[in-house]
């Protein structure tokens, strides 16, 4: 988990620029028109709207299929409403894709995965899945994946961002949030004024309508769903606006239920609090060498006060530009790092300047803090923001997120207010989320007791919203369940015969 915010992500670059496209023929955003699908060009044009999937291999429908060798995952293109609420206008195309079990004669309801995102392309997940911890559900059911609508290879708008203009190294940390702020602000009404109808249609709630579409043309009454990550927001309203058509719903590393960024901030703080501890107690083992105090309370309280004198007065020595932020990515240093990180601290507490070499300074990126990586087809950031932003309650004003984080780095001195998501800074649009429910279908969910990126907590909060059973897994792994084999064991178990289960599963990866 990331302590700071820069300004910049991935982005797909301009049409005959360095970066691959996700689409084999496509056109950027021109006069408002959405970019179309590359699977298009490839199968036949001329086909009448519908729900009809022509399904054809992947690596055939698509040029630059990133799975090499891949002769099983199936490509097809869903056409769907732009907005249900009008289900007679504008339509829009979903990329869809499947691998058929290998046992033909299998009669079980079909899997979906969508494992991340937002902004990813998830149309590989399928193929991904029968490499990992759950393959062997592959021998009975179809899996089936897609790219939500606004990513990967379905129907999205292309907006690249602006070159961030960095304040002065020693700005205040205030100027520095401010003008991360003012920089996503521009692009979010740059961008979501392209074609603004669409944009709005971009949340959770029509990516789960999406599959249900995407259930019809399969010919199936029910489906079953695995989600991860970002997923899970897709899985929850697909749960709340399609109990009747879920068999069986399994959610790791889970999203909350209201998405509230103030709030979430500080869970995901709360959650990193168990990384740094160890270092502390460490220090607190060596004060003879570092003076920082004989206990973890003094020396929290010793490195708050370097923070807070940082943040106030920022300086730069060494290359680097010595704030606050540098103190709290200091203490979160791995533990082979921390005699560099405790001389460097102790260094700038006197006055001086770190000893460690400053990492080689690349074109600033922003950590998006559901993904699963760097995927090779790119990544859209307007779909991200629009995701987590139409339906999002609030926090679209940087007063309110200054406010809480300020509020937050009062009670914790060494590292409340670390997180400062500004995704949603000045987010024109509105959608009405779906409430979670209390329904009929089987729903398992499982949250990482240690991990910072989706926190433990969330997973609880899902639970008491739709009464679905946890399970515990003693990692600080982010959406891995498939390598753990007690969870991946317990989850083959539940989507062939429906046992939920509780309790706690303790092989993972611990802190």
């Amino acid at each position: 988990m990331s302590s700071t915010t820069d300004h910049r992500s991935e982005q797909p670059g301009p049409a005959g620029g360095t970066r691959r496209r996700a689409l084999a023929v496509s056109a950027m955003v021109l006069a408002g028109l959405q970019t179309s699908t590359g699977l298009a060009a490839a199968q036949d044009s001329a086909r009448p709207a519908g729900t009809a999937l022509r399904w054809q291999l992947c690596s055939t429908a698509a040029p630059d299929w990133p799975i090499k060798n891949d002769t099983r995952t199936e490509c097809a293109e869903l056409t769907v409403p732009m907005d249900y609420a009008k289900p007679g206008g504008r339509k829009i195309t979903i990329a869809v894709s499947r691998v058929r079990a290998t046992d033909r004669k299998a009669s079980g309801a079909p899997v979906v995965f969508s494992l991340g995102g937002p902004g990813f392309y998830n149309i590989t997940n399928p193929a991904t899945m029968t490499r990992r911890g759950l393959a062997t559900l592959n021998t009975n059911r179809d899996f089936i994946g897609l790219d939500i609508r606004g990513s990967g290879y379905s129907d999205r708008i292309d907006c690249a961002d602006k070159p961030f203009l960095e304040p002065a190294p020693t700005a205040s940390e205030k100027s520095f949030k401010k003008a991360g702020f003012d920089y996503q602000a521009e692009f979010n009404n740059r961008c979501a004024a392209i074609d603004p109808e669409f944009v709005r249609q971009m949340t959770p709630e029509n990516a789960a309508r999406d599959i249900d579409r995407l259930r019809a043309a399969l010919g199936t009454e029910e489906i079953s769903f695995y989600g991860a990550s970002f997923g899970t927001a897709v899985g929850l309203a697909y749960r709340s606006l399609f109990d009747r058509r879920t068999e069986r719903m399994w959610l790791d590393s889970v999203m909350p239920p209201t998405r509230h960024w103030p709030t979430m901030d500080a869970e995901m703080e709360g959650a990193g609090n168990a990384e740094f501890a160890p270092f502390l107690t460490w220090l607190a083992q060596r004060d003879a060498e570092y003076d920082l105090g004989t206990d973890e309370a003094t020396v929290r309280r010793q490195l708050g006060d370097l923070r807070g004198e940082l943040e106030r007065k920022p300086r730069v020595g060494g290359g680097v530009r010595l704030a606050g932020d540098w103190v709290v990515g200091q203490v979160f240093r791995p533990q082979e790092e921390w005699a560099e990180a405790a001389k460097d601290l102790v260094a700038v507490r006197r006055g001086g300047t770190p000893t460690t070499p400053p990492a080689t300074r690349a074109e600033p990126t922003t950590p998006r803090p559901f993904g699963l990586g760097s995927p090779r087809t790119g990544f859209n950031n307007l779909q991200y923001n629009a995701m987590l932003c139409n339906t999002a309650s609030a926090s679209r004003g940087f007063g309110e997120l200054w406010t809480a984080r300020e509020a937050r780095r009062t009670a914790d001195p060494l590292t409340g207010g670390t997180q400062f998501s500004a995704w949603c800074a000045q987010w024109p649009l509105n959608a009405p989320p779906a409430k979670p429910t209390h329904g009929r279908s089987a729903l398992q969910l499982s949250g990482h007791l240690y991990e910072g990126v989706t926190p433990y907590v969330w997973a609880e909060q899902a639970r008491d919203a739709t009464g679905g059973t946890l399970l515990t897994i003693a990692d600080h792994g982010h959406a891995s369940l498939p390598e753990t084999p007690c969870a991946a064991e317990k989850a083959i178990t539940f989507f062939r015969t429906g046992r939920k289960a509780g309790g706690t599963c303790t092989d993972g990866r611990q802190p």
